[in-house]
């Protein structure tokens, strides 16, 4: 395998942002309150689609049900992992994991899983080997925890015995994390969804990372001030043109967003947050009662565009 090309300003970069993700990303999602929808969002629910009380709208904060957590060992997943998982809504449940960037760790996006846990969605955050894995290695682990997830429904003791549907899983990723979900969303069978928050591929040996081969609805974040080979130069908007035609998409790209700006539902805006949970409550649960919210942030727009979203 080509060895991983790097950088000291690269490095010294990520390292940097790291650690000051901890105070300025991690907010309490309690802090940001749902905004009500401004319709009538309310009709049949699809009679194949996991529906519950929640009323769709566009929320940013933590949703109606609690949330707990537990973890999984490095003899488990490849690095460690921490589930996150509603505990009074009813179940069946879909599934989230969610792959870190280069150097990154799952604490630095914690807060994305008692944001989907609290709306009813199971989230897994994981770790790699180690925190240097390149694409290609992160998309074969993030491709193990899928598995894993797969197997807590049936697994003594999980937590999630008989509640997942494990024919609902999507993948999610931050940089690194992005391009291995790009690879998943073409080679993991049975993947629902797709979402990368400033995705990048410019390293990845799979070329399935290009977008090319991509079987599921992917919904694609970038920030504009990302100008780095990080997430920048194009590489999510060169996938998000390379989906084959007929595939559901979305591109979002952050005016005031850069690279670190994805620690949380609402780091980089309020409208990530209710955007990526409309687009997993229409495609991962099937309820398209949601896909009005995959709609246009009123401001902060750089870039948007969608194909093939249901009518």
């Amino acid at each position: 395998m080509r060895k991983y090309p790097t950088s000291s300003r690269w490095i010294a970069a990520l390292s940097f942002a790291a650690m000051g993700l901890f105070s300025t990303q991690l907010l309490a999602m309690s802090q940001v309150p749902p905004t009500p929808p401004t319709d009538d969002p309310m009709g049949d629910c699809p009679s194949t689609a996991i529906c519950r009380g929640e009323a769709p709208g566009s929320y940013s904060g933590n949703g109606p049900y609690g949330s707990r957590s537990y973890t999984l060992s490095r003899f488990q997943t490849p690095g460690g992992a921490t589930v996150y998982y509603p505990s009074n809504a009813e179940p069946p449940y879909s599934g989230l994991v969610f792959t870190p960037p280069y150097t990154g760790t799952q604490a630095m996006f914690r807060a994305w899983g008692p944001f989907f846990a609290s709306h009813g969605i199971v989230l897994v955050t994981m770790d790699t080997s180690t925190t240097v894995d390149t694409v290609d290695q992160r998309a074969s682990q993030q491709k193990r925890v899928l598995d894993v997830l797969k197997q807590e429904n049936t697994r003594s003791g999980s937590p999630l015995r008989g509640k997942l549907d494990t024919s609902r899983l999507g993948a999610v990723g931050w940089s690194m994390g992005g391009g291995a979900t790009w690879i998943n969303s073409a080679e993991y069978n049975g993947l629902k969804t797709a979402m990368s928050l400033a995705g990048h591929n410019m390293t990845a040996i799979d070329l399935d990372s290009k977008g090319g081969n991509t079987r599921v609805p992917t919904l694609l974040f970038n920030g504009a001030l990302d100008l780095t080979m990080l997430g920048g130069l194009g590489q999510s908007i060169g996938v998000y043109n390379a989906i084959p035609r007929g595939i559901p998409k979305v591109i979002y790209e952050v005016a005031s967003a850069g690279h670190f700006d994805w620690g949380s539902p609402t780091a980089a805006n309020r409208s990530v947050a209710g955007i990526a949970l409309a687009f997993h409550k229409t495609f991962l649960d099937g309820d398209t009662r949601w896909v009005s919210y995959i709609k246009r942030p009123s401001s902060d727009v750089a870039t948007w565009r969608t194909e093939n979203l249901p009518q």
